[in-house]
Parts: C-alpha cells; sequence; structure tokens
C-alpha cells in the first residue's frame, strides 16, 4: 500500500468531514529527524503517538476494521457492509506515521546518549540513572490486537477482552521488535507458568494487565488469538 497526493488529499478531508483539525495531522520530512535536538524529538515523538492513537480508535470503533480486515470480496468487489474508501485513508494514514515513528525512534537513540552523558554532567551519575533509557524510548502505539478470547484460559483470567489493542508484550516486546508477532510466541513459550506483564488500549483507557501462563484450564496457548494491526 503506497501513499500518493491522492490520498493525503482525500485524508484531510476526511479529518474536516469528521470535525477533526486536520492540521493536528502532520506531513513529516524524515531527512530533517537528525537535526532536531533530543527534546524536540522526544515532542515529536508523543505527538506521533497521539496522532496514531486517534487513527486507531476511528478505525476500531467508529468503522469497525483493523489493519488486517478484508476491503474486498470473495470474488474481488469492494465490500458493501464498511466504508471501503474511509477505512483505506485511514489505514495508509496509520502506514505513513507508523514509518515516520520507526525512523523517529532511531534518532532518538543515537540522541539519548547525547541526553545521558549531558544529564550525567549536569545532575551527576546518581541522579541520571533514575530515568532508565528503556522507558523513555518505549513505543507507546499498538502493534497486536486481541481476537477470540476462550472462556476460562489464561488470556480471559487477564482481563483480556476481544478488540483489546497490545502495546508492551511483557515488558520489552513492542511495536518496533515483535517480529511478525514471533516474539510473543517465542516468550510464552520460554516462560511457561510465568506471569507476564500487558501494557494494552481499550477505547481510550490504558490497561496494565497480568497474563498469568499457569492458570489451569482445558485449552491449550494462552487462550486468545493474537493478529497484527
Amino acid at each position: 500500500m503506497t501513499v500518493d497526493d491522492h490520498d493525503v488529499a482525500g485524508f484531510q478531508g476526511l479529518m474536516k468531514s469528521l470535525n477533526l483539525d486536520s492540521d493536528q495531522f502532520q506531513e513529516y520530512d524524515q531527512s530533517k529527524f537528525s537535526s532536531y535536538d533530543f527534546e524536540q524529538l522526544s515532542n515529536l515523538k508523543l505527538e506521533i503517538e497521539s496522532q496514531l492513537r486517534i487513527l486507531f480508535n476511528l478505525l476500531q470503533q467508529k468503522y469497525g476494521a483493523s489493519m488486517e480486515t478484508n476491503l474486498v470480496t470473495a470474488d474481488g468487489f469492494p465490500r458493501s457492509d464498511i466504508d471501503v474508501v474511509t477505512i483505506r485513508l485511514i489505514r495508509v494514514q496509520i502506514i505513513r506515521l507508523k514509518n515516520d515513528y520507526k525512523e523517529l525512534l532511531k534518532v532518538l537513540d543515537s540522541k539519548m546518549e547525547e541526553e545521558f552523558a549531558k544529564r550525567k554532567t549536569e545532575l551527576g551519575d546518581d541522579q541520571a540513572q533514575t530515568e532508565p533509557r528503556s522507558n523513555q524510548q518505549k513505543p507507546n502505539i499498538p502493534f497486536a490486537q486481541v481476537k477470540e478470547v476462550i472462556a476460562g484460559g489464561p488470556a480471559e483470567s487477564a482481563g483480556l477482552k476481544e478488540r483489546d489493542l497490545i502495546v508492551i508484550f511483557d515488558n520489552d516486546i513492542h511495536a518496533l521488535n515483535h517480529n511478525k508477532l514471533s516474539k510473543l510466541v517465542e516468550r510464552v513459550r520460554a516462560k511457561p507458568g510465568e506471569k507476564l506483564q500487558l501494557t494494552v488500549k481499550r477505547n481510550e483507557e490504558t490497561l496494565n494487565l497480568i497474563l498469568n501462563t499457569s492458570v489451569k484450564w482445558d485449552g491449550k496457548g494462552i487462550g486468545c488469538r493474537i493478529v497484527p494491526v
């Protein structure tokens, strides 16, 4: 899926039709990221995360779709039961923003070393260590969605619900390193009987849940299906 001028113009028109400020959804020049300082990059990170939250919520709550929803019928015609044009515009914008976000985090990571050295000089070693690097750069965007939660399974016991969006899995698996969800499977297999911390988004709410893989039940796995977004 590629982004062209028609997509951009269509998206801006869509935002206005939904009474959303189209100026809030910016076009980013990735080549300029390296010229920004740490504070500017951090603010930009929050800005892109905010846009992605709005778009994911629109896609899921208003249009009942995900990044994987088929937009055509089995015989190749556009589906009539969903707003195909709008869903496509939102998904194209999400893809564009996720690409910008990934590039921004790469630059932010390099700037982190400079910022850490600066704080170390200004505050001393002890205070500089109070904000671990891993906490400063963790992505805050969903990378997977929960489907088909089975009664009595670990997922249900953890409080997971259908359509929950996973942001962080077991503290360190996120949008930039899940490797098409294979890291989740590997982690669950590597930690049988352990408790895994999850950060999920449900509508506008962010929840921290504990997935206990030692829960006794009649099925296999964690008791739900997880798909990429």
